[in-house]
């Protein structure tokens, strides 16, 4: 007897990614989890640099401040309790300095460009089609930095502006980016419940139409189900975090895998093994630190770190090199 719908999975003549790949990724929190598990196994990564978004237009800005390299000004910034922050950019793109967070973005925006010249897939993943306007401004903003609502209007975009943004979005990528590079919209399982059941479903039903509708009309771009993994594959509340919102390890993990059999080259599992056994050694806690078994136990760490080197991108595991270095110091 079965007690589920399996989504198969196996996209045929797609991309496969490889240690001399670069992948760009963008847009809500399951971006971050895609590539939160690339940037563990040491490939080439450049995540979010707006921080977490969640709408497609604030997306589109982001993509288009980096295409065209336009930095921002010292007027594009506000101050809210003792901190400066940006409209387009996540809280995390905060402090009580307005240069080092005018530096940091424009910093962010250069890279970005330099990472998407080279770029082999870009990850996209939208979470809700609701946006909010500044009703001071009459801009909509990336991220309300938690300032009272009434400030604010809330506005559901309709499937055209979704599809037009979309398109936007792919045509400055494909100009800015390689020729052979590939464009994967996924859509987020994480539930907006906070606009309530209902809202949310519309909310997400108008983005998985318009991602559909536009997917089909370019070659380079591609869909990935996660939002399928969740809902109708996996489907039980065993899967979530307590918040019964977000997707927990589990879950990630099962999409993880069939991400990585479908768009990983073969060719690099070991290698993501040997990287995996690394990450846990460094992980091992050592109750005495002055042994001489523990000095071995660091330079064996040292000696899988230089065997993988020359098959991992340049200066991949430079921090871990360097807490080893200090923690050998401390050794002595």
């Amino acid at each position: 007897m079965i007690f589920r719908t399996e989504l198969p999975y196996n996209p045929n003549n797609s991309i496969k990614i490889d240690y001399k790949s670069k992948i760009f990724t963008i847009g809500s929190c399951f971006a971050t989890e895609i590539s939160n598990k690339l940037s563990e196994y040491k490939f080439s990564v450049m995540h979010n640099p707006f921080g977490v978004i969640f709408h497609p237009l604030a997306i589109e800005n982001a993509i288009m401040r980096i295409f065209s390299q336009e930095e921002y000004q010292a007027s594009e910034l506000f101050k809210y309790e003792e901190l400066y922050l940006s409209w387009d950019h996540h809280s995390s793109f905060s402090d009580i300095s307005k240069e080092k967070v005018l530096n940091t973005i424009n910093q962010n925006i250069h890279q970005a460009n330099s990472f998407l010249q080279e770029t082999d897939m870009v990850i996209i993943t939208l979470g809700t089609s609701f946006v909010y306007k500044l009703t001071q401004f009459d801009i909509i903003v990336a991220n309300c930095h938690k300032i009272p609502n009434s400030n604010f209007s809330k506005i559901l975009l309709s499937e055209h502006q979704i599809k037009t943004s979309l398109k936007n979005i792919i045509e400055m990528l494909t100009e800015m980016g390689k020729k052979e590079m590939k464009i994967f919209f996924t859509l987020s399982p994480v539930r907006h419940i906070k606009d309530g059941i209902i809202e949310n479903n519309k909310s997400k039903s108008k983005l998985l139409c318009a991602i559909h509708s536009v997917v089909e009309s370019y070659d380079n771009c591609e869909y990935f189900p996660s939002y399928e993994f969740m809902m109708d594959d996996l489907r039980d509340y065993r899967f979530y975090k307590e918040d019964m919102i977000h997707p927990n390890d589990l879950a990630i993990k099962y999409i993880w895998e069939k991400f990585k059999t479908a768009h990983i080259s073969s060719k690099d599992y070991t290698t993501m093994q040997m990287v995996k056994k690394v990450n846990t050694s460094l992980q091992h806690k050592i109750q005495n630190k002055h042994t001489i078994a523990y000095k071995k136990f660091l330079y064996s760490i040292l000696k899988h770190i230089k065997d993988l080197e020359p098959f991992l991108p340049p200066m991949a595991f430079k921090e871990e090199f360097q807490e080893l270095r200090n923690r050998m110091n401390e050794s002595y």
